[in-house]
């Protein structure tokens, strides 16, 4: 299992929320969010004209599409913390929402025991589990 949290994504007028994989070893200069395409189109980004970049991935690379900006909120309980501007990208083949290391830091994130899905939000003593992946396939 992983840490996995609940997100709200906005872009424009449209929002969309979703779940989340909190990767702490996807560094980055900034908070960034990856954004499977098929959830890219819904939030009203499209390929064309997109710069791409190369990612160090595990012993390779990957071709990541920059899509733009969007707004990343933590929800909990019905309740909204944090409203943190991130870059949106995506790699086609990645079906799931993966948080930066930057990113679940903004959110006030705290894997407290990563493979056992467990995490909590910083400054509070409640234990939180992980929710299932939700994949973005189409």
């Amino acid at each position: 299992m992983a840490v996995r949290v609940k997100v709200r994504l906005k872009h424009g007028s449209t929002t969309i929320d979703t779940v989340a994989l909190a990767n702490s070893g996807y560094e980055g200069e900034e908070p960034e969010i990856h954004v499977p395409l098929a959830l890219g189109r819904r939030l009203g980004f499209t390929l064309e004209g997109v710069l791409s970049e190369r990612y160090r991935v595990v012993g390779s690379e990957a071709t990541t599409y920059i899509l733009g900006y969007v707004f990343v909120a933590l929800i909990v309980d019905s309740s909204e913390y944090g409203n943190v501007r991130a870059r949106a990208v995506t790699v086609p083949g990645e079906y799931e929402v993966i948080l930066n290391d930057h990113l679940i830091e903004a959110l006030n994130i705290e894997l407290v025991k990563p493979a056992s899905g467990i995490w909590r939000i910083s400054g509070e003593e409640t234990l939180r589990r992980s929710f299932p992946p939700q994949y973005w396939v189409s």
